[in-house]
This record gives C-alpha cells, sequence and structure tokens, in this order.
C-alpha cells in the first residue's frame, strides 16, 4: 500500500516541487538557475556512459570529492558524472573538477523526471553517498540494469525507524542496491534489520576522516585572516550554523566580551546567503561585524560570507562550535575541528554524527551545551586554561589518526565492483 501512496504521491507532486523552486529562488539566487535540470531535462553537454556519483549538499558532496579523484586517477579513460541537490554540492564539486567531470542537479524524484534524465545520461553504474535514499531514482535506475551502490552509508537510527514504518517501500528500494559501504557497525545492522542481505554490506568507516594537510591550507586572499589572534585574546569560531542558533551564539559572544574584551567570533552560517541576515542580528546587540569579504580587525565579529571555506577557517580559532545541534537539524561535522585540535562545543541534537561524536566526546574534547549561557563558559574556560586546551588537541588529533583509512577501503571496494562490472 505505501509503494502504491508514493507511486501516486511523486506523480502528483510536480505542481508543489516547481512552487518549491519558485519560493526558494525568491531569498538564495542559486535556486533560479538550471531549475530544467531538476525535472530531468539534461544539458546537452552531459556524456552519455559515465559512472553517476551522487550528492546531496556540500558535506556530501566534500566526502565524495576523493572518491571521484581517486577513480579519475586510477581509471582515466571513464567519464563521471556528478549530480547534487543543493547549489552549495554544485559548487563545492564545480570547484574541485571544472570541466575534467560533467555536472549538473539531480532530478526529483518522480517517474517521468528520473526517466528523462536515465534516457539522456544512461549511466554504467550509480554511486550515492550516504543516505540518499529515493526510491524512484534507485528503483528505475536499477529497472535498467545499471547496478546502484551506496558510499559511505550512514543510517541513524531516527531514519531507521522512518525506513521501517515503510517496509514494503524500503524492501524493494534495497533489493535494488547491489552493495552498502557503511561507515559503522550500527549503519550495517540497521540495514540488514531494514531487510538488506548481511553479505551485501561491508564496513569501512568514515571517510570523512581522511582530511590532509593540502585541503587544510587557507587561499591566498585570506591569508590575512590568521592575524586575527594577533588583534584578540581569544578566537573562536561558530561553523555551521542555523536560526535561531546564531542569536545563542551572538549572545553568548556578547556574554564573553564582558569578561574578556578583546575576543573575536568567527561565525560560518549553514548557508552564507544568510550572511547579511546576521549582520543585522549583530549590530541589534551593539557587536562591531564586518564580512569575511571585507575584513575589519577591529570587529567583534567576522561574519563567512563565502561557500567552501569553513574547514580551513577553523584553524584559526582557538575553540569551536559546530552548529545544527541546538535545534532538530541534527548536527553538523564536527572532525573539521578536530583535525586542527580545537576543543568542539555541539548542541544534543547530534543524530547525523553520532558515532562520530561520540568518539570524540568519549575522549573528552567535545562537550555539551544547551544554551548561550553553557557555551559562553565553556569559551571562557578554555580559553583560561591553556592545559585543558592542550590535552584537548592531543586527544581530538589522536581521534582522527585513528580513524582514518576509510577512503583507500572504500576506493578499493569500488575499483573492486567497477571490475567485475566494466
Amino acid at each position: 500500500m505505501v509503494r502504491f501512496l508514493y507511486a501516486v504521491v511523486s506523480r502528483l507532486s510536480l505542481p508543489i516541487f516547481f512552487c518549491y523552486l519558485l519560493y526558494r529562488g525568491i531569498k538564495e539566487k542559486a535556486y533560479r538557475e538550471r531549475k530544467r535540470e531538476r525535472f530531468g531535462f539534461v544539458p546537452d553537454e552531459i556524456r552519455t556512459g559515465s559512472l553517476w556519483f551522487h550528492t546531496v549538499s556540500a558535506g556530501e558532496a566534500i566526502a565524495a570529492i576523493p572518491i571521484i579523484e581517486a577513480i579519475l586517477q586510477s581509471r582515466p579513460t571513464e567519464q563521471v558524472l556528478a549530480t547534487t541537490t543543493t547549489p552549495t554540492g554544485y559548487e563545492a564539486i564545480k570547484q574541485s573538477f571544472g570541466s575534467r567531470i560533467d555536472l549538473c542537479y539531480v532530478p526529483y524524484d518522480v517517474p517521468s523526471c528520473v526517466n528523462r534524465f536515465l534516457k539522456k545520461t544512461q549511466p554504467k553504474a550509480l554511486f550515492l553517498m550516504e543516505t540518499e535514499l529515493w526510491p524512484n531514482l534507485v528503483n528505475r535506475t536499477a529497472r535498467r540494469d545499471i547496478p546502484v551502490f551506496l558510499l559511505n552509508a550512514r543510517l541513524s537510527e531516527k531514519s531507521a525507524a522512518g525506513y521501517a514504518r515503510m517496509r514494503d517501500l524500503t524492501e524493494l528500494m534495497l533489493t535494488n542496491i547491489r552493495m552498502i559501504a557503511s561507515q559503522y557497525p550500527d549503519t550495517a545492522e540497521r540495514f540488514q534489520t531494514l531487510g538488506l542481505p548481511k553479505e551485501r554490506v561491508v564496513v569501512t568507516g568514515n571517510v570523512k576522516f581522511d582530511l590532509n594537510d593540502k585541503n587544510a591550507s587557507l587561499p591566498n586572499d585570506l591569508s590575512d585572516l590568521r592575524r586575527i589572534q594577533d588583534f584578540g585574546k581569544l578566537v573562536w569560531i561558530s561553523g555551521s550554523t542555523h536560526h535561531p542558533e546564531e542569536e545563542l551564539v551572538l549572545d553568548a559572544h556578547r556574554s564573553i566580551l564582558n569578561h574578556s574584551p578583546n575576543t573575536k567570533l568567527i561565525l560560518a552560517p549553514r548557508h552564507v546567503e544568510r550572511a547579511q541576515e546576521i549582520l543585522t542580528l549583530c549590530e541589534s546587540r551593539r557587536l562591531r561585524v564586518c564580512l569575511l569579504s571585507d575584513i575589519d580587525h577591529n570587529a567583534d565579529v567576522i561574519v563567512v560570507d563565502r561557500m567552501g571555506i569553513l574547514f580551513p577557517v577553523y584553524q584559526c580559532a582557538s575553540v569551536a562550535f559546530v552548529g545544527g545541534s541546538l535545534q532538530q537539524t541534527g548536527g553538523h561535522n564536527p572532525i573539521e575541528p578536530a583535525f586542527f585540535g580545537l576543543p568542539i562545543l555541539m548542541g544534543p541534537n547530534r543524530r547525523n554524527f553520532a558515532e562520530v561524536c561520540a568518539r570524540f566526546a568519549d575522549r573528552d574534547c567535545l562537550f555539551t551545551v544547551h544554551n548561550a549561557a553553557e557555551i559562553a563558559k565553556k569559551v571562557l574556560y578554555f580559553h583560561q586554561d591553556s592545559a585543558a586546551r592542550a590535552r584537548c588537541f592531543q586527544s581530538a588529533r589522536a581521534v582522527v589518526q585513528e580513524n582514518q583509512g576509510a577512503l583507500n577501503r572504500v576506493c578499493a571496494l569500488l575499483n573492486d565492483w567497477l571490475d567485475q562490472l566494466i
């Protein structure tokens, strides 16, 4: 019954998707561009017969980039097509590969849109990243004898419960997935509970731990950002924040300034198009503020208004708050600040990275905060206790290093799968 209802609803949803694009386009210019691609109208320059990698947004795109790069190196005669759902994911892929691969938006999960896309692209295989499972996309791709794989898979307890409520739809979709490379055993077990045969899931670890110094370098035009630590006793950063988290972060910063007047905050909203909105929030709190694109070292708050640079910017701070965790988003990636050994503060809602966060929390370098007062207290604590910062540095770096290696394991698996197919 659920399968039938989904088929009906997905076919009737086209007007809703069209209205959604118009609505998003009012606030975000990027959603006004390339709209036809979202309905399966692929640009003429997109080639057929590619290896197809699909990501959702920036986080999944960043995880996919080294995998795609490895495939380009090991299989130079193969064509690669990448698709994304969001403009941030699109820009991350575009900046990394330019014209070396094909790139467009993925079609909405509507049968006619998916069929139109597949008829034009005719991919050799589909590699989905993390949890990007859409029934029509998976099933109609498999129906054309195109193998579907899931890489760096994660499945939270909450998401697994949601899939279980749609068991007939989920079981068909899982039947059409050849193999899954799972981040952790708990995800593998959840997929098996949902009906995936045990032999079709392999635990590889999380490729997001495989950061390296090359990606950690600040762009040349931001080298001056390092100097902000010379202008303040303390610099802390809030990365990937959402509304209304910024209000709590700014309230915390206002409190910190009462104890440490020269403190600087780097505030990086998850969606950079909200930078002007955050400037207004700062001004309402009588905080001196500037944009990263027009940096003023006298500012109390520097708002990041540029995509794709949060990871290297973390190195300019001494303490990090990772957003999406004080409301119901589920939290964002704590591995990036941990790479630089920063003490990590997060709210209690971090289901998207539950296994990752547990590894850092168990080593006493990730701490739970619930409100502005707790954020301010922790930031000031690490400012005043250099020994505590040093302990966090050692622990965070150790966790990152101990969990590296997933990228090589995933790439080896992927090449094995392709050897059997091509």
